[in-house]
């Protein structure tokens, strides 16, 4: 599970229930170094992609994003604080 760009993995979601509880994540790659993933299998896939939105979009602020990010999770999740 992911969202991909131009057959890329930019961003993984992660659901896992164990005894009862839920653990889950997010991860969106902004700015960073990707070659360490050039040398596992991202995500147990082969060969898999990695990018990030430094690659789309620039100059990119990793504080912007993560206010962007948050509006939109809170929007679409219906939550209130």
């Amino acid at each position: 599970p992911g969202v991909y760009v131009d057959g890329a993995k930019i961003a993984s979601l992660g659901l896992r229930i164990r005894h009862g509880c839920s653990f889950h994540g997010l991860a969106l790659n902004v700015d960073m170094d990707l070659a360490p993933f050039r040398r596992i299998n991202p995500c147990g896939y082969a060969g898999l992609a990695m990018t990030q939105l430094s690659e789309y979009a620039t100059p990119i602020k990793f504080a912007e994003v993560s206010a962007r990010l948050r509006a939109q999770l809170v929007k679409h999740l219906d939550y209130a604080e």
